[in-house]
């Protein structure tokens, strides 16, 4: 089957369809989605296939009701219905905005010199056919993770492992964390979020600047990634699909990255890294550009790898300090609880000897103040017996004056 039948196909064509171009573009959308756009006689079309995540889009001519290119980067799609889409990314933006106008308005394209079809030269023809049959091949199939990199294993659990580092706020060492190592600049991440056909997996990008090393004329490039993980029963699945935008032949490959992340005993995981670089259109650059690429990632791992020792010795000696510091902060209030039981127990007998002292003093008030009411009390009644007596012995005397009176009356 050709490459023109596979496009027929997969994007439910008419048979007898012109495919006139395709170039490498991204759906601008909260996560944009790279892949390639394919402009036809009455469809334009466009594809992306990342990290198991499909995109096939078709729009039909005749349902557009605006072109617009507003700014230098995008081309933007109207249709009648209210929908709209954005595509960016283009190599030569404002040649592909022409074809789209031309066959929108019915321009006659043999007026269009930039415009290639399939009508023109057999040797063009087969050039642009062997392209498209490349990109449909990797569309089909996906990227093969066929080389493994390397291998970490680590003393704590899988969910410790995204926690620690894929995490949206990463507690030891994030991609952003990292990007900022290596120098990149104007880094944008997004949040996880769940993906639309499959809510098991989550998706996030990032945008952001590197800084490039023997590229002629190029001191640095654009960079997207796009990531996804999903957590199976005993394993994490994380992926990563990178577009380098302004080196030569960027719109001619990517890369594709996976880690597989493995529960093990005694509450451990193994980190296992594979990755392969796939091309999207034939190039004669094919060897050069994937020795550089595998060169890169590899070269990428080990900074990582020790960027994460580094914090992660870093964090233990932490914890040792914390546990340090908790210990001598133990005895120190233990001296102090010790000391201040010693000082109540002190303050405790000596209050108890007061009070033992101060009750004797007491009962022995008491005691003298009873003895002094016992004698004061002997000494009213012996008042009273002899203030008694003296009373009888006044009456008897009376009694006697009365009886010498009596008889000296006689």
């Amino acid at each position: 089957m050709s490459a023109k039948d596979l496009l027929i196909q997969l994007f439910g064509l008419p048979k007898g369809e012109i495919i006139f171009q395709d170039y490498s573009c991204a759906l601008k959308g909260l996560i944009s989605k790279y892949g390639r756009i394919f402009i036809a006689e009455n469809h334009i079309c466009f594809y992306a296939n990342l990290a198991g995540s499909k995109t096939n889009l078709v729009i039909k001519l005749d349902d557009i009701a605006k072109l617009d290119s507003k700014n230098k980067n995008d081309i933007d799609i109207s249709l009648k219905d209210g929908k709209a889409f954005c595509f960016n990314g283009f190599h030569d933006k404002e040649q592909v905005y022409n074809l789209m106008n031309a066959l929108i308005s019915g321009q006659p394209l043999s007026n269009q010199q930039t415009f290639q079809s399939t009508t023109d030269s057999a040797r063009e023809d087969e050039s642009q056919i062997e392209n498209a049959e490349v990109e449909i091949q990797f569309l089909q199939s996906g990227a093969s993770m066929d080389q493994e990199m390397c291998k970490f294993t680590f003393s704590f659990s899988q969910d410790k492992f995204f926690e620690f580092f894929l995490a949206d706020d990463a507690l030891v060492y994030s991609i952003a964390d990292h990007r900022q190592s290596e120098k990149d600049t104007d880094i944008q991440l997004t949040k996880w979020t769940p993906v639309e056909d499959n809510p098991q997996m989550f998706q996030r990008e990032m945008k952001n600047v590197i800084k490039l090393t023997g590229v002629p004329f190029k001191d640095k490039s654009r960079m997207h990634k796009l990531f996804t993980y999903k957590k199976e029963a005993d394993k994490l699945i994380y992926t990563c699909t990178t577009h380098t935008l302004d080196v030569p032949y960027g719109n001619c490959f990517q890369a594709e990255e996976k880690w597989e992340v493995s529960q093990l005993e005694d509450n451990k995981c193994l980190l296992k890294i594979f990755a392969s670089v796939v091309f999207t259109k034939s190039t004669m650059m094919k060897g050069t550009i994937m020795s550089k690429t595998m060169s890169g990632l590899k070269d990428d791992y080990e900074k990582w790898i020790n960027n994460v020792k580094i914090k992660l010795e870093a964090m233990a000696k932490s914890q040792k300090s914390q546990t340090s510091n908790i210990n001598h902060e133990y005895e120190d209030s233990k001296k102090l609880d010790d000391n201040i039981l010693s000082k109540i127990m002190q303050t405790s007998q000596t209050q108890q000897s007061k009070q033992t002292t101060s009750q004797t003093q007491f009962y022995q008030g008491r005691k003298s103040e009873l003895l002094y009411l016992l004698s004061i009390f002997l000494l009213i009644i012996i008042m009273l017996i002899q203030i008694g007596i003296l009373n009888k012995q006044s009456q008897k005397l009376e009694n006697l004056e009365q009886l010498v009176l009596q008889l000296q009356k006689r």
